[in-house]
């Protein structure tokens, strides 16, 4: 499950993605080693612990001697380690015969040490007690006196684990100190490593930037031998993307100049005087058609020698532009225009398309609305949103057959949505979508939406 600080657009980027997979192997790392060395030494601690108790058991059983009544005893003076002789030193020893009464004891009575499991003969019984907290150790062992009768005792040492917990507790928190600062040691050089490792790529980025906004041609850094494969492959592709580009501006010159002299002949027929005056306005206005046909396709066309790399453009300047002119055009129906374009928005698409998306809707309202025409754009859910709505009559119940591609002008009805096949080409050569709705103005809105990604897209 993700963390709530965690956001996904974190996640986009690589630089977070390898800070917190860095993170959380180094956490992983540190602290299962912690925990193995923490558990190594208290099991290394411990068993010193054991170690240290026999020593001392082995040591009163050499000192041991039978008491008068046959019973074993060590005496005050032969006791081998001196804190057995001080009080409240935290060490104590006793010897338990087989019913389970203390026939010796360092401390005299023993009272801190309830009476033993009795352990077999040579058997070492070793235990931490909670109460007192403490470690014990017992030894059974079978002693023949004088007489040959064997009798079974056992042999309980009792050390406080006060200094056993403090040595632990040293010993843990040096150790997660040591690990907190190497992890945070190590993450900070990772850091550092990651940074220098990451920027061929962030001056990639900003040279494909630079050549966004023409301030270079092409890709010219040095990068590492990983990149210049990417690199080449990028340069040749703007290199022929813009060779395609003048390929395209030559073959659309060649394409109107030998398609506008037919026409220009055709319409100096029209003014020949013999000609039927009705046949001479059916003959100029099929020609006046043809010729802004062909000034349409030769726009269209163009607009697929669009830049793959190309600059934002912002779109408040360029409606602002289309508004005034149109203001001029429709002076007579005395329509009051308003721009809401959001004043910070930029699109990268080319300037082409969007100045023919933004006039087509922007005539269709003007001339097909009343009152008020609106453009209103920003940025919805990731995407941009440009809407153009008007005060006029709404569209027709039929309006999506205005949009569908392959729809010819002249079998259209009259009415609103003459501009929008060529409006629907562009924003499906984008990956958009076109909307057809009912204003708060009272007549149409159109509803266009861009993926963010359209900044790559390409008509043709």
């Amino acid at each position: 499950m993700r963390p709530a600080w965690l956001k996904p657009e974190h996640l986009n980027s690589l630089r977070v993605r390898l800070l917190i997979s860095t993170v959380a192997i180094l956490a992983a790392f540190g602290g299962l080693s912690g925990l193995t060395l923490e558990r190594a030494f208290a099991s290394g601690l411990l068993q010193a612990q054991q170690d240290k108790l026999q020593t001392l058991v082995y040591s009163l059983l050499g000192a041991a001697s039978p008491a008068i009544d046959g019973d074993l005893t060590i005496a005050s003076e032969a006791i081998p380690d001196p804190r057995l002789r001080q009080p409240l030193s935290g060490l104590e020893a006793a010897l338990f015969n087989e019913e389970g009464i203390i026939v010796w004891s360092s401390s005299g009575d023993f009272l801190r040490l309830p009476p033993p499991d009795t352990p077999l003969v040579g058997e070492w019984q070793f235990r931490r007690l909670d109460e007192p907290r403490a470690f014990s150790l017992s030894f059974g062992l079978r002693w023949i006196d004088t007489a040959d009768d064997p009798r079974r005792y056992t042999v309980v040492v009792l050390e406080d684990a006060a200094a056993f917990d403090r040595q632990l507790s040293v010993f843990r928190n040096t150790l997660w100190a040591w690990l907190v600062a190497l992890l945070v040691a190590l993450t900070a050089g990772l850091l550092t490593l990651m940074r220098w490792g990451l920027s061929p790529l962030r001056r990639l980025g900003t040279e494909l930037q630079a050549v966004e906004s023409g301030r270079q041609q092409q890709i010219d850094g040095r990068y590492p031998e990983e990149l210049q494969p990417l690199t080449r492959d990028l340069n040749a592709m703007i290199v022929n993307e813009r060779h395609q580009q003048t390929r395209y501006r030559n073959a659309l010159g060649d394409l109107a100049h030998s398609l506008k002299t037919p026409l220009a002949v055709l319409r100096g027929l029209g003014t020949e005087a013999d000609l039927a005056e009705a046949h001479r306005r059916q003959l100029d206005e099929q020609v006046g058609r043809m010729l802004h046909i062909v000034d349409h396709q030769l726009q269209r066309a163009a607009a697929a020698g669009s830049r793959t790399l190309t600059e934002p453009v912002a779109l408040r300047p360029l409606a602002d532009k289309l508004l005034a002119a149109l203001s001029k055009v429709y002076a007579d129906k005395q329509l009051r225009f308003t721009n809401r374009v959001d004043p910070a928005l930029q699109i990268r698409a080319d300037q082409g398309d969007l100045y023919e998306l933004l006039g087509n809707l922007l005539d269709n309202a003007a001339k097909y609305g009343r009152d008020e025409v609106s453009i209103d754009a920003g940025i919805r859910d990731g995407n941009y949103v440009i809407t153009v709505d008007d005060g006029g009559p709404g569209f027709p119940p039929d309006a999506t057959a205005l949009i569908e591609r392959g729809a010819r002008a002249d079998t259209r009805e009259p009415g609103q949505g003459l501009g929008l096949a060529a409006v629907s080409d562009i924003i499906g050569a984008y990956g958009g979508t076109l909307a057809l709705l009912r204003s708060a103005l009272g007549g149409a809105r159109v509803e266009v939406t861009l993926p963010p990604h359209a900044v790559t897209a390409k008509r043709g």
